[in-house]
């Protein structure tokens, strides 16, 4: 599991919680690593909330990881101290909206989200306001399935405790206290995604598939992740191997290798 938490406030209690260590070799974010769990402190705002999925995504490129974007948020109605779920992300700027799938039953509230560039001093609507959210959800898309990208926030303030009258001395407290609700969610994602991890034998094939092109980074994952959609949508690994190697360049047999899959998307 990847934890991706925008401050240091935030992170301390996860930290002790889940008994994760520092890892002393990471120069970009600080990065704190345990059996199962990799946290990092990515600092506020979008692109430092992308630049961190990123950097993760390439320093662990296991598949069918679990994500989270765990942390503060404002909210137009929920108290102070409570935590919600983001059942809809929206992006202040580009409009657009992500849909994590609620697959877990859990006694944590669900809300819609939306991510803005500023700490809001108003709260227009009964919904949360943060500043990660959004571009977390867009960058995860690239490591991970739907359902193992969640996003965890704990109300910080609210239109009787606005986000100027904040105590940050209390930071670390609140998110304390909210643990006992989302460490259990955090424990059935973790399960959730053990489950839809691939066999070896897909692993082996994957590893074969990627060293046929010289694939980019980038590309690395994407045809990870369609090699595992192809499994899923039963497209036989010859057929998947016969594709990539008659296509041209890496683009093009990524290209390619979509349409096809795209198909079988359409009748499943």
């Amino acid at each position: 599991m990847n934890l991706i938490v925008a401050l240091k406030a935030e992170a301390s209690p996860l930290i002790e919680s889940l008994s994760l260590s520092r890892e002393e070799r990471s120069e970009s974010f600080p990065l704190f690593v345990g059996d199962h769990c990799n946290l990092i402190i990515s600092g506020m705002g979008k692109s430092r909330a992308s630049a961190a999925v990123l950097y993760l995504r390439e320093r662990f490129p296991q598949p069918n990881q679990a994500w989270v974007n765990l942390g503060f948020a404002g909210h137009g109605k929920l108290e102070v101290g409570k935590s919600f779920l983001a059942n809809r992300v929206m992006d202040g700027e580009s409009g657009e909206a992500f849909y994590p799938p609620q697959l877990i039953v859990s006694k944590i509230a669900s809300s819609s989200l939306l991510t803005t560039l500023n700490p809001l001093a108003e709260y227009p609507e009964p919904i949360g306001y943060d500043m990660e959210a959004s571009a977390f959800c867009l960058s995860a898309r690239t490591a991970t399935t739907r359902e193992l990208i969640q996003v965890v926030k704990v109300v910080s303030d609210n239109p009787a405790n606005p986000v100027e009258s904040f105590d940050r001395s209390r930071a670390a407290s609140l998110m304390k206290n909210a643990l006992p609700s989302i460490l259990p969610f955090l424990e059935k994602l973790e399960q959730l995604a053990s489950k839809a991890t691939p066999p070896s034998e897909l692993l082996d094939f994957i590893e074969e598939a990627l060293a046929l092109k010289p694939f980019t980074q980038t590309q690395r994952h994407q045809v990870r992740k369609l090699l595992n959609q192809a499994n899923a949508l039963g497209l036989p690994e010859k057929d998947a191997r016969a594709i990539l190697e008659s296509s041209g360049a890496t683009r093009e047999a990524i290209h390619e290798l979509d349409l096809v899959l795209e198909e079988r998307r359409l009748l499943s």
